[in-house]
Protein backbone atom coordinates (compact mmCIF):
# COMPACT_ATOMS: atom_id res chain seq x y z
CA UNK A 1 0.00 0.00 0.00
CA UNK A 2 1.30 3.44 -0.93
CA UNK A 3 1.67 5.72 2.10
CA UNK A 4 2.57 9.36 2.58
CA UNK A 5 6.22 8.63 3.29
CA UNK A 6 6.54 6.83 -0.03
CA UNK A 7 4.79 9.67 -1.82
CA UNK A 8 7.12 12.16 -0.18
CA UNK A 9 10.18 10.17 -1.25
CA UNK A 10 8.87 9.87 -4.81
CA UNK A 11 8.17 13.60 -5.14
CA UNK A 12 11.41 14.63 -3.46
CA UNK A 13 13.24 12.54 -6.06
CA UNK A 14 11.22 14.09 -8.89
CA UNK A 15 11.83 17.59 -7.52
CA UNK A 16 15.57 17.03 -7.33
CA UNK A 17 15.66 15.58 -10.83
CA UNK A 18 13.53 18.15 -12.69
CA UNK A 19 10.91 19.88 -10.53
CA UNK A 20 9.18 21.95 -13.21
CA UNK A 21 8.86 19.06 -15.64
CA UNK A 22 7.57 16.78 -12.85
CA UNK A 23 4.68 19.23 -12.39
CA UNK A 24 3.94 19.92 -16.07
CA UNK A 25 5.21 16.94 -18.03
CA UNK A 26 5.58 18.42 -21.50
CA UNK A 27 7.78 16.02 -23.46
CA UNK A 28 9.50 19.02 -25.06
CA UNK A 29 10.43 20.49 -21.67
CA UNK A 30 12.17 17.51 -20.06
CA UNK A 31 15.72 17.90 -18.82
CA UNK A 32 15.34 21.43 -17.50
CA UNK A 33 13.57 22.76 -20.59
CA UNK A 34 11.00 24.89 -18.77
CA UNK A 35 11.69 28.61 -18.57
CA UNK A 36 10.74 29.69 -15.02
CA UNK A 37 8.80 32.78 -16.09
CA UNK A 38 6.90 30.82 -18.74
CA UNK A 39 6.17 28.08 -16.22
CA UNK A 40 4.79 30.50 -13.63
CA UNK A 41 2.71 32.27 -16.27
CA UNK A 42 0.79 29.03 -16.80
CA UNK A 43 -0.34 29.34 -13.17
CA UNK A 44 -1.64 32.86 -13.78
CA UNK A 45 -3.52 31.69 -16.88
CA UNK A 46 -5.05 28.74 -15.03
CA UNK A 47 -6.12 30.79 -12.03
CA UNK A 48 -7.66 33.44 -14.31
CA UNK A 49 -9.67 30.68 -16.00
CA UNK A 50 -10.88 29.30 -12.67
CA UNK A 51 -11.78 32.71 -11.24
CA UNK A 52 -13.60 33.62 -14.44
CA UNK A 53 -15.65 30.45 -14.12
CA UNK A 54 -16.43 31.16 -10.45
CA UNK A 55 -17.44 34.71 -11.32
CA UNK A 56 -19.90 33.46 -13.93
CA UNK A 57 -21.45 31.18 -11.30
CA UNK A 58 -21.60 33.90 -8.66
CA UNK A 59 -19.21 31.95 -6.41
CA UNK A 60 -16.19 34.23 -6.22
CA UNK A 61 -14.49 33.84 -2.81
CA UNK A 62 -13.75 36.85 -0.58
CA UNK A 63 -10.40 38.34 -1.66
CA UNK A 64 -9.85 39.69 1.88
CA UNK A 65 -9.52 36.14 3.21
CA UNK A 66 -6.85 33.45 3.07
CA UNK A 67 -6.41 30.90 0.28
CA UNK A 68 -4.92 27.39 0.32
CA UNK A 69 -3.04 25.76 -2.56
CA UNK A 70 -2.81 22.02 -1.84
CA UNK A 71 -0.02 20.17 -3.62
CA UNK A 72 1.59 23.49 -4.48
CA UNK A 73 4.87 22.16 -5.88
CA UNK A 74 7.15 25.13 -6.56
CA UNK A 75 4.26 27.62 -6.33
CA UNK A 76 3.05 27.71 -9.94
CA UNK A 77 -0.52 28.40 -8.80
CA UNK A 78 0.23 29.77 -5.34
CA UNK A 79 1.90 32.87 -6.72
CA UNK A 80 -1.14 33.57 -8.91
CA UNK A 81 -3.44 33.04 -5.91
CA UNK A 82 -1.31 35.44 -3.84
CA UNK A 83 -2.16 38.18 -6.33
CA UNK A 84 -5.84 37.62 -5.59
CA UNK A 85 -6.06 37.05 -1.81
CA UNK A 86 -4.94 38.86 1.33
CA UNK A 87 -3.05 35.76 2.48
CA UNK A 88 -2.04 32.55 0.75
CA UNK A 89 -0.51 29.26 1.89
CA UNK A 90 0.99 26.58 -0.33
CA UNK A 91 1.30 23.07 1.07
CA UNK A 92 3.23 20.18 -0.42
CA UNK A 93 4.43 16.77 0.66
CA UNK A 94 7.91 17.35 -0.77
CA UNK A 95 10.49 19.36 1.19
CA UNK A 96 12.48 19.81 -2.00
CA UNK A 97 9.48 21.35 -3.79
CA UNK A 98 8.90 23.71 -0.87
CA UNK A 99 12.54 24.84 -0.89
CA UNK A 100 12.19 25.73 -4.54
CA UNK A 101 8.84 27.45 -3.89
CA UNK A 102 10.40 29.60 -1.16
CA UNK A 103 13.18 30.61 -3.55
CA UNK A 104 10.63 31.72 -6.18
CA UNK A 105 8.23 33.44 -3.78
CA UNK A 106 7.56 37.11 -4.62
CA UNK A 107 5.01 37.96 -1.91
CA UNK A 108 5.37 38.58 1.83
CA UNK A 109 1.79 37.46 2.45
CA UNK A 110 2.41 34.11 0.71
CA UNK A 111 3.91 31.27 2.74
CA UNK A 112 4.86 27.67 2.06
CA UNK A 113 5.01 24.62 4.27
CA UNK A 114 5.59 20.87 4.09
CA UNK A 115 2.96 18.48 5.40
CA UNK A 116 3.30 14.70 5.52
CA UNK A 117 0.18 13.96 7.57
CA UNK A 118 -3.33 12.98 6.57
CA UNK A 119 -4.76 15.84 8.65
CA UNK A 120 -3.99 19.29 7.30
CA UNK A 121 -2.04 21.45 9.79
CA UNK A 122 -4.72 24.16 9.97
CA UNK A 123 -7.58 24.97 12.31
CA UNK A 124 -11.18 24.54 11.26
CA UNK A 125 -12.56 27.32 9.04
CA UNK A 126 -9.17 28.86 8.16
CA UNK A 127 -9.63 29.59 4.44
CA UNK A 128 -12.10 31.31 2.15
CA UNK A 129 -10.74 29.44 -0.86
CA UNK A 130 -8.97 26.12 -1.40
CA UNK A 131 -7.64 24.88 -4.73
CA UNK A 132 -5.97 21.70 -5.91
CA UNK A 133 -5.35 20.52 -9.46
CA UNK A 134 -3.31 17.66 -10.99
CA UNK A 135 -2.50 16.54 -7.43
CA UNK A 136 -5.12 14.17 -6.03
CA UNK A 137 -4.80 11.99 -9.12
CA UNK A 138 -1.37 10.92 -7.90
CA UNK A 139 -2.72 9.66 -4.56
CA UNK A 140 -4.50 6.39 -3.74
CA UNK A 141 -8.28 6.73 -3.37
CA UNK A 142 -8.23 6.50 0.42
CA UNK A 143 -5.81 9.41 0.80
CA UNK A 144 -7.53 11.55 -1.83
CA UNK A 145 -10.93 11.16 -0.19
CA UNK A 146 -9.45 11.96 3.21
CA UNK A 147 -7.97 15.19 1.89
CA UNK A 148 -11.29 16.18 0.32
CA UNK A 149 -12.84 15.92 3.79
CA UNK A 150 -9.98 17.99 5.15
CA UNK A 151 -10.52 20.70 2.55
CA UNK A 152 -14.12 21.03 3.65
CA UNK A 153 -13.07 21.12 7.31
CA UNK A 154 -10.63 24.01 6.86
CA UNK A 155 -13.02 26.10 4.71
CA UNK A 156 -14.79 29.02 6.31
CA UNK A 157 -18.61 29.03 6.12
CA UNK A 158 -19.39 30.33 2.65
CA UNK A 159 -15.90 29.35 1.49
CA UNK A 160 -15.23 27.87 -1.95
CA UNK A 161 -13.32 24.70 -2.81
CA UNK A 162 -12.24 23.90 -6.36
CA UNK A 163 -10.32 20.75 -7.24
CA UNK A 164 -9.63 18.45 -10.15
CA UNK A 165 -9.44 14.65 -10.30
CA UNK A 166 -9.35 11.95 -12.95
CA UNK A 167 -12.79 10.40 -12.85
CA UNK A 168 -12.45 7.37 -15.12
CA UNK A 169 -10.61 5.86 -18.05
CA UNK A 170 -12.19 5.27 -21.46
CA UNK A 171 -10.68 2.33 -23.32
CA UNK A 172 -11.83 2.82 -26.88
CA UNK A 173 -9.61 0.14 -28.40
CA UNK A 174 -7.10 -2.56 -27.52
CA UNK A 175 -4.17 -0.13 -27.50
CA UNK A 176 -5.81 2.11 -24.90
CA UNK A 177 -6.80 -0.89 -22.79
CA UNK A 178 -3.20 -2.09 -22.82
CA UNK A 179 -1.98 1.41 -21.89
CA UNK A 180 -4.36 1.53 -18.93
CA UNK A 181 -3.34 -1.96 -17.79
CA UNK A 182 0.31 -0.95 -17.96
CA UNK A 183 -0.47 2.17 -15.92
CA UNK A 184 -2.38 0.22 -13.28
CA UNK A 185 0.31 -2.41 -12.93
CA UNK A 186 3.10 0.19 -13.12
CA UNK A 187 5.22 -2.14 -15.24
CA UNK A 188 7.35 0.70 -16.54
CA UNK A 189 7.84 1.99 -13.00
CA UNK A 190 9.10 -1.37 -11.81
CA UNK A 191 11.33 -1.75 -14.85
CA UNK A 192 12.87 1.69 -14.42
CA UNK A 193 13.32 1.14 -10.69
CA UNK A 194 15.14 -2.11 -11.41
CA UNK A 195 17.36 -0.23 -13.84
CA UNK A 196 18.11 2.46 -11.27
CA UNK A 197 16.14 5.17 -13.05
CA UNK A 198 13.30 7.41 -11.91
CA UNK A 199 9.91 5.68 -12.09
CA UNK A 200 6.74 6.96 -13.69
CA UNK A 201 4.15 8.90 -11.72
CA UNK A 202 1.15 6.85 -10.70
CA UNK A 203 -2.35 7.80 -11.83
CA UNK A 204 -5.40 7.07 -9.67
CA UNK A 205 -9.10 7.50 -10.37
CA UNK A 206 -11.80 9.02 -8.18
CA UNK A 207 -15.37 8.62 -9.39
CA UNK A 208 -17.99 11.34 -9.01
CA UNK A 209 -20.04 9.21 -6.60
CA UNK A 210 -17.02 9.01 -4.28
CA UNK A 211 -16.35 12.73 -4.57
CA UNK A 212 -19.93 13.59 -3.66
CA UNK A 213 -19.68 11.39 -0.58
CA UNK A 214 -16.36 12.88 0.54
CA UNK A 215 -17.39 16.56 0.37
CA UNK A 216 -20.61 16.22 2.38
CA UNK A 217 -22.13 18.21 4.04
CA UNK A 218 -20.76 20.96 1.79
CA UNK A 219 -22.74 21.75 -1.36
CA UNK A 220 -21.45 20.58 -4.73
CA UNK A 221 -22.44 23.41 -7.06
CA UNK A 222 -20.62 22.60 -10.31
CA UNK A 223 -18.90 19.73 -12.16
CA UNK A 224 -17.00 20.30 -15.40
CA UNK A 225 -15.04 18.10 -17.76
CA UNK A 226 -11.42 19.23 -18.21
CA UNK A 227 -8.35 18.54 -20.30
CA UNK A 228 -6.05 17.97 -17.32
CA UNK A 229 -4.90 14.50 -18.42
CA UNK A 230 -4.23 15.50 -22.02
CA UNK A 231 -0.65 15.27 -23.21
CA UNK A 232 -0.76 18.93 -24.25
CA UNK A 233 -2.30 20.22 -20.98
CA UNK A 234 0.75 22.26 -19.93
CA UNK A 235 -1.19 24.14 -17.27
CA UNK A 236 -3.63 25.58 -19.80
CA UNK A 237 -6.94 24.53 -18.29
CA UNK A 238 -9.79 24.05 -20.76
CA UNK A 239 -13.39 23.07 -19.99
CA UNK A 240 -14.72 20.44 -22.37
CA UNK A 241 -18.22 20.01 -23.74
CA UNK A 242 -17.89 16.24 -23.84
CA UNK A 243 -15.62 13.55 -22.43
CA UNK A 244 -12.68 12.32 -24.53
CA UNK A 245 -13.35 9.20 -26.59
CA UNK A 246 -10.33 7.48 -25.11
CA UNK A 247 -7.97 8.01 -22.19
CA UNK A 248 -8.52 9.63 -18.81
CA UNK A 249 -11.62 11.70 -18.10
CA UNK A 250 -10.77 14.73 -15.97
CA UNK A 251 -13.35 16.54 -13.88
CA UNK A 252 -13.24 19.80 -11.93
CA UNK A 253 -15.55 20.24 -8.94
CA UNK A 254 -16.71 23.42 -7.22
CA UNK A 255 -17.93 23.04 -3.64
CA UNK A 256 -19.34 25.70 -1.32
CA UNK A 257 -19.43 25.24 2.45
CA UNK A 258 -22.79 26.15 4.01
CA UNK A 259 -22.96 29.34 6.12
Amino acid sequence: MIDLEQLRNDWDALAKSDALWAILTDSNKAGGGWNVAEFLETGEIEMATVMGCLGEMGCLPDSDGAALDFGCGVGRLTQAMARRFAACVGVDISEEMIRKADALNQYAHCNYMTSVTERLPFADESFVFAYSNIVLQHMPRRLAMGYLREFVRVLEPGGVLVFGVQDSFVAADMASRVARARDVLRLRTRFKAAMGRQGDMRMHLLAETEVREAVRPAKLVDVRLTNTAAKDFNGRLVYLNEAPRSGYVGKQYCVVKPD
